[in-house]
């Protein structure tokens, strides 16, 4: 008995029903991937703001048709590991060269001393707010 075929559709014996042109009815599976607006607004951010992340590959989505779509376990799963800024050094030495590079380019350097102490001050200020939080 397998497949009996109507005008237009085809019905397996199980009852779901395929479109004859090849695209399946919209379920729970395709019900979790969203256009750009719907993307958008689920994550109240502008079209415009999420089109350009996209756009620069920071988030999860497709290009389809020339049109953006987003997976929502995807964006999920990219929303729960938060990026850390690109521009926060990493490292002790990595904010000396940072602060080295910033003391050069001012009109008002300031001393290998006082750039220790602003590191210092950082890293107690970090380590308070991990305790803290």
């Amino acid at each position: 008995m397998g497949t009996r075929a109507t005008k237009g559709t085809k019905r397996s014996t199980a009852g779901a029903r395929t479109e004859t042109n090849g695209v399946a009815p919209v379920t729970a599976v395709t019900a979790e991937v969203m256009t750009l607006a719907e993307a958008a607004a689920w994550l109240r951010v502008s079209e415009a703001g999420l089109r350009a992340d996209a756009d620069s590959g920071r988030l999860p989505a497709r290009l389809v048709a020339g049109e953006w779509r987003f997976n929502k376990a995807a964006l999920l799963e990219w929303l729960s590991h938060p990026e850390p800024p690109a521009s926060r050094p990493k490292t002790g030495a990595e904010l000396v060269e940072h602060i080295r590079r910033v003391r050069a380019a001012s009109s008002n350097p300031e001393t290998e001393e006082e750039a220790e102490e602003f590191i210092r001050q950082v890293y107690a200020r970090r380590k308070a707010d991990s305790a803290a939080g």
